[in-house]
């Protein structure tokens, strides 16, 4: 019971302290960086009024920005500023902490669409939508400049209570003639306790017959502001996440629970997509991936790039014994086989260098409860140790987890629960809790955690 009351009163001690604050960014230069990675936001305004929305409900000092509505000519004049990598072009993706809106309600969706076609002929065009704007032009348009959707669906049988759909049948024919017309994916918020299970099962069902390519399944997350996390039963997400198995195989479409459990980076095929290059080849879900092009793969997200970027490349898979696949593809097109993310091994090995687990200091992880095991079994593999902690949200509260929502307030609480076990060398947070500036979501830079503890801090990935 003791620890349990240190705890409490070191989150309250934190929860009232004012750390100082780095000004916001202005918002062109959110919208440059934003840009620099590939996304173009266009609009924060919505169509929908999403009951499972956390906008609504973030604390006070949470930032973030809404853009409102951007012009044609100022979209028009950002278009050089787009990453020139050849990743996708994204647009409607809340990836940022500008507030990503329904992109199809732009007046000037179209004539975007068209100038960035124009301007990237070879890119991969990315835009997720609800549905609610589709229409026959919308549809012939994507489908001519070949754009990739992804569908937030979420239910099928309560779209106006869920959504605020005023025309649920509408959108539901809407999405189902993207068939054979438009590549897509498909997205639900699973929320059982308010639909029923049944719904949800329908929803994959629908997006499949509608041509769905593959199904997230996005396990609900509430801060303890929003009305909805008391009315999660617990083991809901254990729940969700044994359903996404039973649907992936009853359905036969990609079911993907999303954020997902693993405790391994061992390379697992989750599913084949049919007539795709590993279909044709003869992989199965299940094998590993040992090898592409005969090069070792690090993690699942390794073998998945290392195949992604590859011509013809040989996969060597383990199946009761090690098995060599060729893929006939083309550089910089998908394998065809579906894995969970995991870590990058590229970011790792330079987190690795630079926070000194090489030199053998003495080095803690402050990471998310999802990536802990995933780190320690990195760390294993390379023969090296370092302390891992998996840091909880005291600043959303509720079942937040993800890295991307953590604060200075909340790594410092972790800090200090652990540095009774002695001080480390060295401190790791991780980079996608902090803007370009080093901020947080609450404009705290990651530094104030040095000033606080004293101890140097290294951005992991």
């Amino acid at each position: 019971m003791g620890p349990h009351i240190i705890v409490r009163k070191v989150a309250l001690n934190l929860s009232r302290k004012r750390l100082p604050r780095t000004d916001t960014p202005s918002l062109e230069a959110l919208l440059y960086e934003a840009q620099k990675r590939g996304i173009l936001p266009i609009t924060s305004e919505c169509t929908s009024h999403c009951v499972f929305c956390s906008n609504r409900f973030n604390p006070p000092s949470c930032e973030v920005l809404n853009i409102g509505r951007r012009s044609l000519d100022e979209v028009k004049e950002s278009l050089p500023w787009l990453s020139p990598a050849p990743g996708p072009i994204v647009i409607g993706e809340s990836v940022t902490r500008i507030n990503e809106g329904e992109p199809l309600c732009h007046p000037d969706f179209a004539h975007i669409v068209r100038n960035v076609r124009r301007a990237y002929p070879d890119r991969v065009i990315k835009v997720t939508t609800n549905g609610m704007l589709l229409t026959p032009e919308l549809v012939e348009l994507m489908s001519e400049a070949q754009v990739k959707l992804t569908v937030s669906l979420n239910t099928v049988s309560k779209r106006r209570e869920i959504m605020g759909d005023r025309d649920p049948q509408r959108t539901l024919a809407a999405i189902s003639s993207l068939k054979g017309k438009v590549e897509f994916d498909g997205s639900i918020v699973a929320l059982p306790f308010l639909t029923g299970y049944p719904d949800i099962r329908e929803s994959v069902k629908f997006l499949k017959h509608s041509g769905a390519t593959t199904v997230r399944l996005l396990l609900p997350g509430f801060s303890r502001r929003h009305p909805l996390y008391k009315m999660m039963p617990e083991g809901t997400w254990e729940e969700l996440r044994e359903m996404a198995v039973e649907l992936s195989a009853r359905e036969k479409i990609p079911v993907l629970a999303d954020p997902p459990e693993l405790s391994d980076l061992d390379a697992r095929v989750e599913y084949v997509l049919p007539g795709s290059p590993a279909a044709k080849a003869g992989i199965l879900p299940g094998d590993v991936v040992i090898k592409v092009a005969g090069r070792d793969v690090f993690s699942r997200r390794d073998a998945f790039q290392k195949a992604y970027e590859a011509e013809n490349p040989v996969v060597t898979v383990l199946r009761e014994g090690h098995i060599e696949y060729k893929l006939h593809k083309r550089k910089a097109s998908p394998p065809g086989f579906i894995m969970y993310d995991d870590l990058d091994p590229r970011e790792y090995f330079s987190w690795e260098r630079a926070s000194g687990i090489l030199r053998g200091h003495d080095v803690l992880v402050l990471t998310s409860k999802p990536a802990k095991s995933l780190v320690e079994v990195a760390l294993a593999r390379r023969g090296l140790e370092a302390r891992v902690v998996a840091v909880r949200s005291y600043f959303f509260g509720g079942n937040i987890q993800v890295a991307g929502l953590l604060t200075v307030r909340d790594f410092l609480a972790a800090y200090k629960r652990t540095v009774r076990h002695g001080k480390p060398h060295t401190v790791t947070l991780p980079a996608r809790a902090f803007d370009a500036w080093g901020r947080d979501l609450e404009g705290v830079h990651y530094r104030v955690f040095t000033q606080e503890t004293g101890v140097p801090v290294v951005l992991a990935g």
